[in-house]
C-alpha cells in the first residue's frame, strides 16, 4: 500500500494512506503501535546464511544456535553475538542478517567398511568415502568434526562436535542414505558411491577450507536496500572506521540516511536508523550514538553499543522516554563527557551514555539527530524520540484503519471515519498521552476538499511529553 506525505493541492495517482505532521502545539497527534522489532546486521560473521534474515523472539533467543556457529551466549572470536544479546536486553523481536557469504568448510572422511555377508567376494573390510560440507560459508566451519563409532547393536552412531562440543549425535544407521535423512543442520552428508552405500568407522575428522567472506560496500548497500521487505521499528548501522578499498563509511551511513528518509516520507513507515559517530544527519529518523559503556571491564565500542540503542528505541513505548533509563549490565561509561561536552553534544543532536548521581549508567537524553527547527513544520519537539515514536504509532494505527475503498467518500462515509478518528482519540486520552482533546474538532474530515476518491482530514491532539527538566524555586524563611 503507498503511504507518505502529500501536498494538500497535489493529488497522488497511488491509492494510499498519505499523513502529514505539521508542528504546533495543537497539531501534534500520536496513537499506539505494537513495537520492540530490531534489526540487527553482523558485519563480521564468520559462518551462517548470508544476505537472509533470521528471525529471534524472546521466547526462544538462541535459536538461530546451529545458523550461527555459535549460541548467543557465547564469547565469539568477531564478537557478533554481543549485538544480539545486547539487542534482547530491550527487544521482543531480532531480526539479525549475516552482511558476507564465505566458503564452506568440507572434509573427505574414509570410512573402514566391514566385509558383507551379501557380497562373497568381499573377504576383507574395504574403505568409502563420506563427504562432508558445512551447511554454511566461514571459518566457524573448521571447527566441525566428524566421527562414526560401530554400535553394539548394529549400525554406526554418528557425532558431530563443533569447536569440542556435541551438537548432533545419530545412532545405529548403516547407510549414508539415513545419515542424509536425518538432516543434521550442520553439515551436508553425501556419497558418490552407487550401488554400496554402506556407513563404516571413521576417527574424529574435521572439516577445513571454509573461509570468510570480506565485508564490502556493495554488500552494506544491499542490506540496506533489503530494509523494504522487513517489518521493523528501528535498526542498528554498526559500520563506522577508516576508509578502505572496500568500504566507505561516509558513503554507507549517508545511504542508511537516504533510505531511512525514503522509507518515512515516500513509504509512510516509522522507522528509524541508528548510526554510530554520524555527524550532521539533522534528521528525526536518525538516532547519532556518540560513546558507549563498559561491561564489567569489557568495553563496547561506539558501533557495538548501537545495538543496545536500537533495541531499547524500538522496545520503547509511544508514552515512554528513554532519557536517564539505566543500561543494564553497564558499569561504566566509555568516553564520559564533562558538562561542556554534554551541552554540546546535545545540541548537536548526539544520543549519549552518562552516569547518573547514583553510579548508574544511564541515557543522557532521548533524541534523535534534528537540529534545524522550523516553526509550523518542524519544531524542537521533533527532536525527542518519545515525539518520534508517538507520531510513528499515530502513522502505522491510521494506516491499519484507514485502508483504501474501505469507507464511501460521502457525508454517510465521512461521519463513520470521524466516529473511527474520535475513538483512537479517546483511548489515547484515557490512556494519558494525551490531553485538552476537543472530541468535536479534533478528528474531522475536510468535507469542502474531499471529493471524487479523495478524502482529507484535519487531525490535532496535545502531546504528552516527559517531564526530563524540572525547575524548583525554592523560598527560605
Amino acid at each position: 500500500m503507498a503511504g507518505g506525505t502529500f501536498d494538500k493541492y497535489v493529488g497522488k495517482v497511488r491509492p494510499g494512506t498519505y499523513i502529514n505532521f505539521v508542528s504546533g502545539r495543537d497539531a501534534d497527534v500520536l496513537m499506539g503501535g505494537v513495537r520492540g522489532t530490531v534489526i540487527i546486521p553482523l558485519p563480521k560473521a564468520n559462518y551462517g546464511p548470508a544476505k537472509k534474515y533470521i528471525k529471534l523472539t524472546s521466547a526462544s533467543p538462541d535459536a538461530g544456535a546451529p545458523m550461527f556457529g555459535y549460541s548467543i551466549y557465547d564469547n565469539d572470536p568477531n564478537r557478533q553475538m554481543l549485538l544480539i544479546r545486547e539487542a534482547f536486553k530491550k527487544a521482543t523481536t531480532v531480526y539479525v542478517y549475516i552482511m558476507t557469504e564465505g566458503k564452506q568448510a568440507t572434509a573427505d572422511i574414509t570410512m573402514t567398511v566391514e566385509p558383507a555377508q551379501t557380497i562373497p567376494e568381499e573377504k576383507e573390510a574395504v574403505t568409502k568415502t563420506l563427504k562432508a560440507t558445512a551447511k554454511y560459508g566461514g571459518t566457524r566451519g573448521n571447527d566441525l568434526t566428524v566421527t562414526l563409532d560401530a554400535n553394539p547393536l548394529g549400525g554406526f552412531d554418528v557425532l558431530v562436535h563443533l569447536g569440542g562440543v556435541k551438537v548432533c549425535e545419530y545412532d545405529g544407521l548403516k547407510t549414508v542414505d539415513e545419515l542424509i535423512a536425518m538432516e543434521c543442520p550442520y553439515i551436508d552428508f553425501t556419497s558418490e558411491e552407487v550401488d554400496d552405500r554402506r556407513l563404516g568407522e571413521a576417527a574424529g575428522i574435521n572439516l577445513a577450507n571454509g573461509t570468510d567472506g570480506e565485508l564490502t560496500n556493495n554488500d552494506i548497500s544491499g542490506f540496506v536496500d533489503t530494509w523494504e521487505s522487513v517489518h521493523f521499528n528501528t535498526v542498528a548501522f554498526p559500520f563506522d572506521g577508516e576508509d578502505d578499498e572496500k568500504v566507505n563509511y561516509d558513503t554507507i551511513k549517508q545511504a542508511a540516511f537516504t533510505k531511512i528518509k525514503y522509507m518515512r516520507e515516500n513509504m509512510g513507515k516509522g522507522v528509524q536508523v541508528v548510526i554510530p559517530n554520524s555527524g550532521k544527519m539533522d534528521y528525526e529518523g536518525v538516532i547519532n550514538v556518540t560513546n558507549s559503556i563498559s561491561l564489567d571491564g569489557d568495553d563496547l565500542s561506539i558501533p557495538e553499543a548501537c545495538a543496545w540503542v536500537a533495541a531499547a528505541t524500538a522496545g520503547a513505548d509511544y508514552i515512554e522516554s528513554l532519557t536517564y533509563v539505566p543500561y543494564a549490565g553497564a558499569t561504566a561509561v566509555v568516553g564520559e563527557k564533562t558538562n561542556e561536552d554534554a551541552v554540546l553534544a546535545i545540541n548537536n543532536g548526539e544520543f549519549f551514555f552518562s552516569l547518573s548521581e547514583n553510579g548508574d549508567v544511564v541515557v543522557e537524553y532521548d533524541i534523535n539527530s534534528l537540529t534545524t527547527f522550523i516553526p509550523k513544520v518542524k519544531d524542537k519537539s521533533y527532536r525527542k524520540n518519545r515525539v518520534i515514536r508517538a507520531h510513528d504509532a499515530l502513522q502505522e494505527t491510521i494506516q491499519l484503519n484507514f485502508i483504501p475503498n474501505k469507507f464511501n467518500n460521502d457525508d454517510e462515509g465521512w461521519s463513520v471515519m470521524e466516529g473511527i478518528g474520535k475513538t483512537i482519540l479517546r483511548q489515547f486520552d484515557d490512556k494519558g498521552a494525551i490531553t485538552n482533546v476537543d472530541m468535536d474538532n479534533d478528528f474531522l474530515v475536510d468535507r469542502e476538499m474531499s471529493k471524487d476518491d479523495e478524502t482529507y482530514f484535519n487531525v490535532g491532539a496535545q502531546f504528552v511529553d516527559s517531564a526530563e527538566k524540572l525547575y524548583f524555586t525554592i523560598t527560605t524563611r
